[in-house]
């Protein structure tokens, strides 16, 4: 005899046909969801930074080679010059931030565009009438600028791709600007090698480059500004294929007013800020990091080993600026499947240690394979942490950028000038040591805050 208990627990033990059907179709929904990468648009979105990152490696290259070697300047005062570049940007950044959550992104993205252009332009000025002071100014307005590119765009990156292959959107980011950079570097490369070989004296055709540039961006900023549409989201277009599968009111145009449930906000107050805040000082203490030793890398190859030829200078560091970005959409996959932290903690440590591979170098050529591993480490890094950010808030993606680039930049102020101080009054290798440690130095910040945010991140990490 079967007792109605056990038929109870029975039934409770099993599911029915229809629920295991239904449990079927859900897992099959989101399956079909995760193997959506991306919007429609998101790969005409990025083609903006191939127009804007043409001029990237020839500006990098120029600002120590004008400021030493045409303007004679010392080291500290080329670290204050790079400096005063960001300190344009930490202008900018947290009215960016607040503006990239509040108005148009394609308006923001078309006055940074513009913005850049201006910059090129002041430089070629002030390079042809020998003015350090426009020169600089040229590279304020860059600084100031370059976040309402960035931010917007980095919002929009987010907003138009999977949460589980974020990583691999900003590697497509980084390889776009590797592309930008690999053709612009082309012909920088070439005209500033026939005009130094044939009419050095020449410096209009020298770098006329700088105005081919400011064309681009230009170019770049209207194409985008006329086809992208920038409220297609990734959830929107989820929905449309499968609407099923995706919550209403992740497409309803109502505001969200909280992303954590009621019983949490006390303590999300308390766990959001501390996570919050060492990423942030994480971020600052990376750009100081990167900003120590990278506008004299010129200068040690010329007057540490010898390198003196300035298109021998550009052979030996182009790899690094080019190469870099182009394997970042391979290394974006391979941080979308890896743990951040151990991710994190493998690229400084190798970081460093390449680093000190540097300064025990004597060939320019190793200098620059060297430089090309360390420039591979450091986009690798980058692209765990930009995924770590896009996660935190769906709604304030804009204040969470521009907060974590404020305090970057920041970082990226002292930098130079620390470098620069280290190289003039310690040692030229100065600025290299000091990197290693602070390397080194930034795993466990950016573990306590990974580890810290993971509950609030309203984009789980697996």
């Amino acid at each position: 005899m079967v007792k109605n208990s056990d038929i109870k627990n029975h039934s409770d033990s099993f599911s029915t046909p229809k629920e295991l059907k239904l449990e079927s179709i859900d897992a099959n929904g989101q399956e079909e969801e995760n193997n959506v990468k991306m919007t429609p648009d998101f790969i005409p979105m990025i083609r903006i930074i191939f127009w804007n990152s043409m001029g990237f490696f020839f500006f990098s290259f120029l600002i120590p080679y004008v400021t030493i070697q045409l303007l004679g300047v010392s080291k500290t005062e080329l670290g204050i010059a790079f400096s005063i570049q960001t300190i344009g940007g930490l202008l900018s950044a947290p009215i960016v931030g607040y503006l990239t959550d509040r108005v148009s992104r394609k308006i923001l993205i078309l006055i940074g565009s513009f913005g850049r252009a201006a910059c090129y332009i002041l430089m070629y000025i002030g390079i042809l009438l020998s003015s350090l002071l426009l020169f600089i100014a040229g590279m304020f307005v860059l600084g100031f600028f370059v976040g309402f590119f960035w931010t917007p765009l980095d919002t929009l990156i987010s907003e138009k791709s999977n949460k589980v292959n974020r990583s691999f959107a900003f590697g497509k980011r980084a390889g776009m600007i590797g592309k930008g950079n690999f053709v612009g570097s082309v012909i920088s490369f070439l005209i500033f090698w026939l005009v130094n070989s044939f009419i050095p004296e020449n410096l209009f055709l020298v770098y006329c480059p700088l105005l081919i540039f400011a064309a681009s961006n230009i170019f770049g900023g209207i194409v985008f500004h006329l086809k992208v549409d920038e409220n297609l989201t990734f959830d929107k277009h989820v929905f449309n294929l499968f609407p099923s599968s995706v919550e209403p009111s992740i497409v309803s145009k109502e505001p969200v007013i909280s992303e954590a449930p009621l019983k949490s906000r006390n303590n999300l107050a308390i766990g959001f800020f501390l996570g919050f805040s060492v990423l942030v000082i994480a971020f600052m203490t990376s750009n100081l990091n990167q900003m120590l030793a990278y506008p004299f890398f010129q200068v040690y190859l010329q007057e540490e080993l010898k390198i003196i030829d300035p298109t021998l200078i550009m052979i030996i560091y182009f790899p690094s600026q080019i190469i870099s970005l182009l394997l970042a959409p391979k290394l974006g996959k391979i941080a979308d499947k890896i743990n951040p932290v151990l991710g994190v903690a493998f690229v400084s440590g190798l970081g460093a240690f390449v680093t000190w591979l540097i300064i025990n170098t004597t060939s320019g050529y190793l200098f620059g394979l060297l430089l090309l591993f360390d420039s591979t480490f450091a986009w690798g890094g980058n692209l765990i942490l930009q995924n770590i950010l896009s996660r935190i808030s769906k709604i304030h993606r804009g204040k969470v950028f521009g907060a974590a680039q404020w305090l970057s930049l920041f970082g990226a102020v002292l930098g130079p000038i620390i470098g620069g101080f280290a190289y003039d009054n310690i040692a030229p290798f100065a600025p290299f040591a000091i990197s290693i440690f602070i390397e080194l130095s930034v795993i466990p910040l950016y573990a306590i805050a990974i580890k810290a945010l993971k509950p609030y991140m309203t984009e789980k990490i697996h």
